[in-house]
């Protein structure tokens, strides 16, 4: 059954690649008049990356690639920029869009910029929000799907092996019961917690990887699978049963690994989203607005004067939406000074019908 959970072990395995990533930086300057453009730059270490965001990326018009020699005997970084310009951020097209196996199955971004004009100021809303390609209940089908067939190959070939003995039933519920809780813990585990669990100082999970990758060993599933038949055959010889249940054990992995690539080949984008292949450790988002006027409000602490700046990594949209929100406000001076010019008169006129 290790093939089960080869979703999660891969996908753990990559998240602990050092060296490699993909950098995305934006920059939005907004203008009084809701006009203004965004500067966008995705960075690559190697020719590697570099050709993953060609493929399986759209970037931006408009742009054009640039070659930096890094340290000796390191890769050069390859930098994709582009500056466009908008009257009305809201019709600005994407720049994160990746797409998955599946042409309806894209992650990117989308722009909102809601413009409030009062009498002594105006009100300026900025959003920008990142969309995963996939959700939770995708995420699951993928997951029964690889494991039911998984399951059900396993039984067959148990019971072609001991025809007379094992009940295809009964070997389902016994395999079930040994693997089933531990793979839903997987599943809810990447769903909680995404790539927080390649943290070395996760020792929960680690444990509860290691106890399932012991349960599934063949130390311990083989006897484990004999006692099982020895107490439902008789005269049958343990080391006989041990024997075909190695070969049953060496044929199903060879099956289930051929599946699973095949599985993956097909979906594996579309069921983990922007944790598909390839996934990248350092993969940071680091985007940044310029607005009208001073920044009253942000979901962001790092925010000052009229500029706000967040940093986050796919992990804040694994499954869902992430947005960035700003909130500014400019004074009309102008209606400011008229405005105290009146009220000065307002309060002159006062102050002579008083004293007259």
């Amino acid at each position: 059954m290790k093939k089960v959970s080869f979703l999660l072990l891969s996908a753990l395995a990559v998240f602990s690649l050092s060296g490699c990533y993909i950098n995305f930086t934006a920059l939005t300057k907004i203008n009084d008049n809701g006009s203004g453009f965004r500067i966008t730059t995705y960075t690559a270490d190697d020719e590697g990356e570099r050709d993953t965001l060609i493929k399986k990326y759209d970037l931006p018009s408009g742009g054009s690639w640039e070659s930096k020699e890094g340290v000796k005997d390191k890769s050069p970084d390859y930098a994709y920029e582009a500056k466009r310009s908008f009257k009305d951020l809201n019709d600005l097209a994407p720049d994160y869009v990746r797409r998955g196996a599946k042409p309806e199955h894209v992650s990117d971004n989308r722009f909102s910029l809601k413009v409030r004009k009062n009498i002594l100021f105006t009100v300026y809303e900025y959003k920008e929000t990142y969309r995963d390609s996939t959700d939770e209940r995708q995420f699951r089908e993928f997951c029964e799907k690889w494991y039911n067939h998984n399951l059900d190959e396993a039984v067959k070939d148990l019971a072609d092996a001991f025809p007379r003995i094992l009940e295809k039933e009964k070997v389902k519920a016994l395999l079930n019961e040994r693997y089933r809780p531990c793979v839903d813990s997987l599943m809810t585990a990447f769903l909680e917690k995404g790539c927080d669990l390649a943290d070395e100082d996760n020792g929960e999970f680690k444990g509860k990887m290691d106890e399932y990758e012991k349960r599934y060993s063949k130390e311990e599933l083989l006897p484990f699978l004999a006692d099982y038949i020895i107490l439902r055959g008789k005269g049958v010889k343990r080391q006989e049963v041990l024997h075909k249940l190695k070969e049953v054990y060496d044929r199903y992995e060879e099956k289930a690994s051929a599946y699973g690539q095949r599985l993956m080949d097909d979906n594996y984008d579309d069921a983990l989203g922007v944790y598909g292949i390839p996934i990248f450790e350092n993969y940071t988002f680091n985007v940044s607005v310029v607005m009208p006027g001073n920044i009253v409000s942000a979901n962001t602490e790092e925010f000052k004067m009229n500029t706000a700046k967040w940093e986050f990594s796919p992990a804040d949209f694994l499954f869902k939406e992430y947005t960035l929100r700003a909130v500014s406000r400019k004074v009309n001076h102008a209606a400011v000074a008229v405005l105290a010019i009146v009220l000065m008169a307002a309060v002159i006129l006062v102050l002579r019908k008083i004293r007259g």
